[in-house]
C-alpha cells in the first residue's frame, strides 16, 4: 500500500515535505515539489478526497456540458444551476467544457457534440435531442464506455445512464388535475405542443389526455392539438387562430415553451380568467402573465436542480471511478399559482 512516506522515501525528501506538497501548504523549493507530484503520480498516490482532487486536477479531466434550449428565460435558470455543478466540479479536480446549440437543428447539435469530443472529455452532459443522427452517435460513445446524463429532456434509455428530470406524464396528468378543477364539467381545452419529435411535451400531452381518459365524472374535450415549435409568435398566431374558430374553449394546455404567445392571444382576446391556462416554467413572462391573472397554474420542472444534479452525479462518479450511481434523478412536480410564484 502506496503512503506518505513510501512518497516521501521514495523522493528523497520528509514525510512533512509530502504532506505540505499534497496539502499546498508552506514552502517547498518548485523543483522538489515537482519531484513529489511526480512520484506521487507514478505511484497513482490517492489518500483521500483532497489527494484525488489533485490528481484530477494534473491530469486535466474534462466533462463535457451541451446546452440547447428554445427558450431564453429558462436557459438562464439551467444555466444557475449548471454555473453551480462547475464550481463543484472544479472542487473536485475536473475541467468543465460547455458548447451551445439550437434544440432544433441536429446538425449544429452534433457539431457542438464534436467540439466537446474533440476536447478530450471523459463524461457527457447533455440536454436530448430527437434525431437518429445523434442517437447514433450517443450508441457508438455509449459503446465506448464513456458515461453520460442527459436533463430536460432524454433520450433512449440504453444511449445515457442517467436522466436528471421531471416525470413528464405524470406532471402532464398533474396539469389535466389542475384544468379539471377549474374548468366546468363538460369543458374544452386547446393542447399547445412543441414539436411531434419533442418527447417531453409528447410525454405530457400523454399525460394530460390520459387523465381526462381514465377521469370517472364529466367529459373534457382535448381533441383540439396545435403545434408552435415553442415560439411565442407562431404560438400566438395559432392560438388566436382556434380562439375565432372554437368559441367554445374553456381552457388551453401548453404542454412546453411557448406559452407567454398563449396567455397573449387570450389576453388580447379579452378572454383572461374566462379561457384558462395551465402550463409549464416559472419564467419572467410566465409569471407576468399569472401576475395579470391569464395564467391560472405554472408547473415548475426544477431547472436549477436539472443543471446542477447533472453535472454533481457525474463529477461523483467520475471523481469515486464508479458507475453513476442512479439511472433517473427525479426532479419533481412544483405547482405555482398566482400566491406562491
Amino acid at each position: 500500500m502506496t503512503t506518505i512516506e513510501t512518497i516521501a522515501e521514495k523522493a528523497g525528501v520528509s514525510r512533512g515535505t509530502v504532506d505540505r506538497v499534497l496539502h499546498n501548504r508552506g514552502q517547498v523549493k518548485p523543483e522538489t515539489a515537482e519531484k513529489v507530484r511526480a512520484v506521487m503520480e507514478e505511484m497513482n498516490f490517492q489518500p483521500n478526497a483532497l489527494g484525488r482532487a489533485f490528481y484530477f486536477a494534473r491530469k486535466k479531466n474534462k466533462i463535457g456540458v451541451l446546452v440547447s434550449f428554445r427558450e431564453p428565460d429558462f436557459q438562464v435558470q439551467v444555466m444557475q444551476g449548471i454555473s453551480s455543478g462547475i464550481a463543484y466540479a472544479k472542487q473536485h479536480g475536473l475541467e468543465t467544457v460547455t458548447e451551445f446549440a439550437p434544440p432544433g437543428d441536429p446538425d449544429a447539435y452534433l457539431a457542438a457534440l464534436d467540439r466537446l469530443l474533440d476536447s478530450g472529455v471523459q463524461g457527457l452532459v447533455l440536454r436530448g435531442i430527437a434525431s437518429e443522427a445523434v442517437n447514433g452517435r450517443l450508441r457508438a460513445l455509449s459503446e465506448e464506455h464513456l458515461p453520460i446524463i442527459t436533463y430536460n429532456q432524454d433520450i433512449e434509455s440504453d444511449l445515457r445512464d442517467c436522466f436528471v428530470g421531471q416525470d413528464s406524464y405524470k406532471s402532464g396528468a398533474c396539469a389535466a388535475f389542475l384544468m379539471q378543477q377549474i374548468s366546468p364539467k363538460q369543458g374544452c381545452t386547446l393542447i399547445v405542443g412543441v414539436d411531434p419529435l419533442h418527447n417531453s411535451s409528447e410525454e405530457r400531452i400523454r399525460g394530460f389526455t390520459g387523465h381526462f381518459q381514465n377521469a370517472s365524472s364529466g367529459e373534457m374535450d382535448v381533441s383540439h392539438v396545435i403545434y408552435g415549435r415553442g415560439d411565442h409568435d407562431i404560438v400566438y398566431r395559432l392560438t388566436r387562430e382556434k380562439l375565432t374558430e372554437h368559441p367554445e374553449l374553456t381552457g388551453i394546455f401548453v404542454s412546453g415553451a411557448g406559452l407567454s404567445g398563449a396567455a397573449q392571444a387570450v389576453d388580447d382576446a379579452g378572454l383572461s380568467g374566462i379561457v384558462k391556462v395551465v402550463g409549464f416554467d416559472v419564467t419572467d413572462s410566465n409569471m407576468a402573465f399569472m401576475k395579470k391573472g391569464t395564467v391560472q397554474f405554472l408547473i415548475d420542472q426544477g431547472p436549477y436542480l436539472q443543471g446542477y444534479h447533472s453535472i454533481q452525479l457525474l463529477t461523483d462518479a467520475l471523481f469515486q471511478d464508479r458507475p453513476v450511481e442512479t439511472s433517473y434523478y427525479d426532479t419533481g412536480i412544483q405547482i405555482k399559482n398566482l400566491y406562491n410564484c
